[in-house]
């Protein structure tokens, strides 16, 4: 389970706030797979938290454009990564091709909370927040 703190925050009230949803939906994901959901709810969850993501990511490329931003290039390569990769494990389990494994679920949440805690507070800097 993730636990939300104020290493993660970057005074952008709506940003943060995502984030903290983010969090929830990878608990609620880390729930399911403590609670033994079912392959369906599962894969609910995942697709659930992908979709966020996308949403997130949207919102979040249009406030660093709004600040100008000089990496936001970079930031978006790093975003479509995770939502290639993220979407393969989800494409695999989905099929039946892949069981969920520690692996797959430490990559997500890692991935998330090591990049808030060093992308994007690059642009968090950036905007003097």
């Amino acid at each position: 389970m993730l636990k939300w703190s104020e290493d993660y925050i970057l005074n952008q009230p709506e940003i943060d706030h995502e984030h903290q949803s983010l969090f929830k939906l990878l608990n609620d994901f880390y729930q399911g797979l403590a609670d033994g959901s079912s392959k369906e709810k599962l894969a609910s969850l995942i697709k659930g938290l992908l979709d966020y993501a996308k949403v997130h990511f949207s919102n979040e490329e249009v406030y660093m454009k709004s600040i100008n931003f000089p990496a936001l290039e970079k930031h978006q390569q790093e975003h479509r990564a995770f939502i290639t990769k993220a979407s393969e494990f989800y494409e695999k389990y989905s099929s039946g091709k892949m069981l969920l494994s520690i692996e797959v679920t430490n990559f997500i949440k890692d991935w998330i909370t090591n990049h808030i805690k060093t992308e994007d507070k690059q642009y968090a800097r950036h905007a003097g927040l």
